[in-house]
């Protein structure tokens, strides 16, 4: 009878001992300390291969009794260190959860820093500018209307004209983007008719690309529909229009087409601008690069308009993406749910 329970306890360490073998190569990679644990895990090894030299002479002497007060100790041993073993590798493993919670924490914290600067900068910088420009002009018509030139004075109005319009889309941009940062823009998706979204947009963008001599070409079939919010989308389209109408030059094209590609709706808006380089264009909607640049004809942007479009396709389970190539034009595609024809609801 002690002869079985010598073996029992000879199995039982023995595989006490190989657990704790492989804890402690498990914390060489948990915890960094390769040497130490190293150590114990090599020192269990030779351990277990003695209890198992233990256990072939018990087996081939069944009068081996001696051994058993010894196996007691071991076992119980073998025992506490393997409990010890779990509750350091337990430790540890909370360690590195903590560890990775604060560097998250610590990213999100850099991100925030960086759209707050960033919000500082556009409203230090680029609200700044346009303001100048309105008083500047309307202070020279205020005190010199009387002796200027009437070509003069038209291109005084142009000038506060085009100051204003670029005041008032800075501050939409900035309206709406503040509202999706603190979560109080609310999302409303719907059934929504591609090509009468873009042709609205067109109507809104026209005036702007007439003053290049640019074409807007809708090539979208009618009966195309999207299930997102009209709103956030038509925001999308316009500053992607935008952004096209800015980079291409006079008598250039700007082209708009939408499919319906397994459960999503596809569109791009394709121009014959000056393109991007490739090393800018992991920059154009991270916000902490502060990237902008001037158009063709010297237009300033606010630098917020395709951080928008991101964030607002994200809202929408979409996707944005851009292909490139310098002089010969871009072309944005941003993708969105379709709705199911046959079931009348998002697919």
């Amino acid at each position: 009878m002690s002869i079985n329970i010598s073996l029992i306890i000879v199995l039982l360490a023995i595989l006490l001992q190989l657990a704790t073998a492989v804890y402690a190569l498990i914390m060489v990679r948990l915890s960094g300390r390769k040497i130490g644990w190293m150590m114990i895990s090599t020192a269990f090894l030779l351990m277990l291969f003695r209890r198992i030299i233990t256990l072939v002479l018990m087996i081939q002497k069944p009068d081996y009794q001696a051994v058993l007060s010894n196996e007691i100790l071991g076992l119980v041993i073998s025992l506490l260190v393997f409990l010890g073993t779990m509750f350091i590798k337990k430790h540890f493993q909370y360690m590195i959860q903590t560890q990775q919670k604060l560097k998250d924490s610590e990213e999100s914290l850099l991100q925030i820093n960086a759209s707050k600067d960033r919000l500082f900068s556009l409203i230090a910088h680029d609200l700044k500018n346009p303001f100048g420009t309105l008083l500047n002009f309307s202070s020279l018509l205020r005190h010199d209307y009387e002796n200027l030139p009437p070509a003069k004075i038209q291109d005084f109005i142009i000038r506060i004209n085009n100051s204003a319009k670029r005041t008032h889309a800075l501050l939409q941009n900035l309206l709406q983007w503040s509202r999706s940062q603190i979560g109080t823009l609310d999302i409303f998706p719907e059934e929504i008719d591609i090509y009468r979204l873009i042709h609205e947009n067109f109507l809104l963008m026209n005036e702007n690309a007439r003053a290049k001599n640019i074409t807007l070409i809708n090539e979208v079939d009618p009966g195309i529909q999207a299930y997102a919010d009209e709103n956030m989308i038509s925001t999308i389209i316009r500053n992607l229009l935008s952004n096209a109408i800015k980079f291409t030059p006079e008598d250039g094209t700007i082209r708009l087409t939408a499919s319906k590609e397994e459960k999503e709706i596809i569109i791009s808006v394709a121009d014959s601008g000056i393109g991007i380089a490739p090393g800018n264009i992991p920059k154009l909607f991270d916000i902490t690069t502060n990237f902008t640049t001037y158009g063709t004809d010297n237009e300033k942007g606010t630098g917020l308009g395709l951080i928008i479009c991101r964030e607002f396709i994200e809202k929408n389970n979409g996707r944005i993406w851009v292909e490139s190539e310098l002089n010969r034009g871009t072309t944005f595609f941003i993708a969105i749910p379709a709705v199911d024809q046959s079931h009348n609801r998002s697919v």
